[in-house]
């Protein structure tokens, strides 16, 4: 069973520290953030 403290991490961008919702990291392929899609299913393409 997951505890608070791993929900809590779950949602904290690896880059930048901050939540999710208010992560404005991009992607370093396309520059895009919502309709990136150069990662898909947990395996990084590269980019378009």
């Amino acid at each position: 069973m997951a505890t608070t403290d791993d929900d809590e991490n779950f949602a904290v961008c690896i880059e930048c520290g901050h939540l999710i919702e208010k992560c404005e990291c991009v992607c370093p392929y396309c520059g895009e953030r919502d309709k990136c899609e150069c990662a898909l299913f947990d395996s990084a393409t590269g980019g378009g």
